[in-house]
């Protein structure tokens, strides 16, 4: 068995903070690369600055930078030897096509209809995003968990740093690989910018402490906007039987208590880019880094 960390990244210039709404920009925002904002590059030194401590054997992180650049503060406070990290496309989040950058909303903006067949023009479907899914389970999660058959889940731990789209149908495509058919209600409202998630994972003939329990439910903290929660919520069964069966058992989910001491910059910094030149000559002249 393995242990997998589901993360999401920190906030990025791309859904940018409205201090008069306690709001996102209403945007979307999918394969429309943005870089962190200095609040998202906050809340990741965070999130990395909390995962100093655990050892990580292997991060699989998203090629935009947004996600990136989160997997790069995982690995940066990582101890000496530093696992691999590995950004790929598969893990991206859903593309929305010629909606990408446009605004959302019912008054003039791209609407997004419900279902999972539903994709703009040029864009994907939330069935083409459990694809990538499934092909970055097949890619990266399964021969890590035929290496650690038989061993303990903490012999193994795998980090993945994407998307709030991406991460629920890539945990919807894991569950639903259970073979022990048993209802399962779906409540996943989106993650917490740099929220995750904990798991133990191996196969259907490794032993769990604990069965999945009955419901996955989060509640993140402040607004999520729509670019980041599926519209539908992902099959949590599987028709290819080819598949191997899992075990799965949910540790914890969206997981924030490392963005306790981080606030926001005043005077709209914190929703700027962070510009890592920038970091480098605040921390030669000042001691110290942002």
């Amino acid at each position: 068995m393995i242990t997998l960390t589901i993360v999401r990244h920190g906030e990025s210039t791309g859904t940018k903070y409205i201090p008069q709404t306690d709001n996102l920009k209403a945007i979307w925002a999918g394969w429309a690369d943005a870089p962190l904002s200095v609040h998202g590059m906050n809340q990741a030194k965070a999130l990395g600055e909390s995962f100093k401590t655990t050892k990580i054997h292997h991060i699989f992180a998203s090629d935009l930078l947004r996600a990136n650049w989160t997997a790069q503060q995982i690995h940066r406070h990582q101890p000496e030897p530093k696992c691999q990290m590995i950004t790929s496309e598969l893990l991206r989040e859903q593309h929305f096509g010629d909606a990408e950058r446009k605004p959302f909303g019912e008054k003039g903006g791209w609407q997004r209809k419900s279902g999972r067949s539903f994709k703009f023009e040029n864009g994907e479907s939330l069935n083409d995003v459990r694809d990538r899914a499934n092909e970055a389970i097949k890619r990266f999660i399964e021969p890590i968990l035929s290496e650690c058959h038989g061993q303990p889940p903490l012999s193994r731990h795998v980090v993945v740093v994407a998307h709030g789209i991406f991460n629920a149908e890539f945990l919807g495509a894991l569950l639903a690989r259970r073979r022990d058919h048993k209802p399962l209600e779906w409540g996943y409202k989106g993650m917490t910018n740099t929220g995750w998630y904990r798991a133990e994972l191996g196969y259907i003939d490794e032993s769990s402490r604990t069965p999945t329990p009955a419901n996955i439910t989060t509640n993140p903290s402040g607004p999520v906007s729509p670019s980041s929660s599926p519209a539908s919520p992902p099959p949590l069964e599987e028709d290819d039987e080819r598949l191997p069966g899992l075990t799965m058992r949910i540790l914890c989910t969206d997981v924030t208590k490392h963005l306790e001491g981080v606030h926001r910059q005043k005077g709209g910094i914190g929703s700027t880019g962070y510009d890592q030149k920038q970091g480098d000559i605040r921390k030669f002249f000042g001691g110290g880094g942002a």
